[in-house]
């Protein structure tokens, strides 16, 4: 697991939702009390289905868990138990929507996006409601990361591919994702090459990229798809479940979250976010590598769980 020390403050584009008329209150001079919310990416951590239970890749595909780079987030909320609605929960923060796409849709340039270097989201405690919260949800809109994947079928996919040069090799490809129910897009990087959409994709969207030099032979490969499905864990998923085709993950916290009505201290909160297999395909010929030129298809790139902790 990767942790650092870094803070992402709520910065404009971010609804964020206060319990006091006047976040300026206080001690004038002292600095305000803070939730620190820090996002962890595991490859170790459990594997959930959409059920929140543990679950296996499945016969007839393969999977991999990705080495992570970026991740956006729509929005994050505080439950107080299994049964509070999903509407009626503490909102932390919820980025934009926009309906430049037609419909609806998360704006992907206002998520609030963390790296490696910076991963812990900041905010007053005088903006979050004072409780006792058991629950944490969080929308993961977007995703970019690395796999390695197996170029098997690049004599007759890529352009000019040299005569002679065997194409069964494993490359590394950059993966840029959209997890969101609806996101629109301007244009995004993936690694090195910018991809314009200008319009609204669906939850399962990605982009492929790859660059190479193979025995002299410089190539670029751009690959855009869509996952057959995304696995969003919710563990109380019968009592308070999420709106259908969003991607809001949703753990338990092992000893239920205080907010006090008059902090003093800050409070702060790891997130553990399960990327153990994450990525999953259709391995059609059962040889555990990924080889998307012979059309083997993107199954699940989803989160597989996601478990908050206080910590000291």
């Amino acid at each position: 697991m990767k942790r650092t020390n870094l803070l992402f403050t709520v910065l404009m584009g971010i609804s964020l939702f206060s319990c006091s008329d006047d976040p300026s209150t206080g001690n004038p001079g002292a600095e305000e009390p803070r939730l620190n919310i820090t996002f962890i990416m595991d490859v170790e951590a459990e594997r959930l289905d959409n059920l929140g239970n543990p679950t296996s890749v499945p016969e007839g595909n393969a999977a991999q868990s990705p080495d992570f780079n970026v991740l956006g987030l729509h929005f994050i909320g505080l439950y107080t138990d299994q049964f509070t609605p999903y509407d009626d929960g503490v909102t932390i923060i919820s980025t934009a929507t926009t309906g430049s796409g037609g419909a609806q849709a998360i704006d992907f340039n206002s998520e609030v996006f963390f790296n490696e270097e910076i991963n812990t989201l900041s905010v007053p405690l005088s903006h979050v409601t004072a409780g006792t919260y058991e629950y944490f949800r969080a929308s993961v809109g977007y995703q970019k990361y690395k796999i390695v994947y197996n170029l098997e079928g690049a004599e007759t996919e890529i352009p000019d591919w040299p005569d002679g040069v065997d194409d069964n090799i494993d490359v590394d490809g950059f993966v840029a994702s959209f997890l969101g129910y609806n996101t629109y897009i301007g244009s995004y990087v993936i690694e090195d090459q910018t991809v314009s959409v200008n319009g609204n994709r669906a939850q399962g969207y990605f982009g492929l990229e790859t660059k190479g030099n193979i025995q002299g032979f410089a190539f670029i490969q751009l690959t855009q798809g869509d996952a057959i499905q995304t696995t969003v864990p919710n563990p109380i998923s019968d009592t308070s479940p999420v709106p259908e085709g969003s991607c809001v993950v949703t753990g338990q916290f092992p000893s239920a979250l205080v907010i006090p009505a008059n902090a003093t201290q800050d409070i702060n909160i790891e997130v553990v976010i399960s990327i153990n297999n994450s990525f999953e395909w259709e391995d059609g010929n059962g040889n555990g590598k990924y080889e998307p030129l012979l059309g083997e298809t993107v199954v699940d790139m989803g989160t597989r769980g996601v478990f908050p902790t206080v910590v000291d």
